[in-house]
């Protein structure tokens, strides 16, 4: 079983890595840290496709859930990713229902979607039978982002074939303050994120939620999110390295 799906059977929230360096050792070694699942962000670093099918076969040796923020919406490149083993897709900067439908139609084979035939990866660790199976191995999130997208969650929500949303914070209060806040105390954005909540769970979807740091994620655990991704990797790099630095000099 995917192991989101059986953290949520069990009650419990999954708790996911965020990858901004193209890096498949550097994806092992997240891997390793424990994570339920890995994130390889595609939108907002330099990971190319091939780099991603390293990341994500490094991503499952080391134990977690390979899972692929894409670059934009495309039906091509999600089914790309699925076929070479990403076990969850996060699309970006959905905002309405027709661009919700064409996320699910990407993820699902006929006759609930559009994806073609050809799991290059997933037919060696599932088996034949790998088609008739595919939409219980992964997981699929559409990020609500915007204040249009919030408008329009109603309908979002109401597409078969969508495991749940995906709140991208720092553009979401960019949009409704002007401000880009991953972690944002702003009133307006306390109440967005809430109600993005509420709405799924109301829907019998799943929510989750990219956070920037520690107690962000466990505050958003304890108001009942399924997913949260902890604080990436490039800016666990920066922190320690600076960090390092500094205390060096301290002499």
């Amino acid at each position: 079983m995917n192991v989101l799906r059986q953290k949520w059977s069990e009650g419990r929230a999954g708790i996911g890595g965020w990858m901004q360096i193209s890096d498949p050792l550097t994806a092992e070694v997240m891997a390793h840290a424990g994570y339920d699942a890995v994130v390889i962000d595609m939108q907002h670093s330099g990971t190319t496709f091939d780099t991603a099918v390293s990341m994500i076969r490094a991503i499952e040796l080391g134990g977690a859930l390979p899972v692929v923020r894409t670059r934009a919406n495309r039906a091509d490149e999600i089914g790309h990713l699925l076929d070479f083993g990403a076990l969850g897709i996060i699309a970006p900067m959905i905002e309405t229902a027709d661009q919700a439908e064409a996320l699910a139609r990407a993820v699902h084979y006929p006759p609930h979607g559009d994806r073609s035939f050809g799991p290059r990866r997933p037919a060696l660790r599932f088996g034949a039978d790998y088609p008739a199976k595919a939409s219980e191995t992964f997981v699929t999130f559409a990020m609500i982002e915007t204040g249009k997208g919030l408008e329009n969650l109603d309908e979002i929500l109401a597409v078969p074939g969508l495991d749940g949303v995906f709140i991208g914070p720092a553009d979401l209060s960019q949009s409704l303050t002007g401000v880009p806040r991953p972690d944002s105390d702003d009133p307006v954005v306390v109440a967005a994120v809430r109600t993005i909540r509420e709405k799924a769970h109301a829907a019998g979807r799943r929510a989750g939620i990219f956070c920037g740091g520690v107690e962000f994620a466990r505050a958003k655990q304890a108001e009942g999110f399924d997913f949260v991704t902890l604080t990436p990797d490039l800016t666990m790099l920066a922190a320690a390295a600076k960090a390092a630095v500094t205390r060096a000099r301290e002499v």
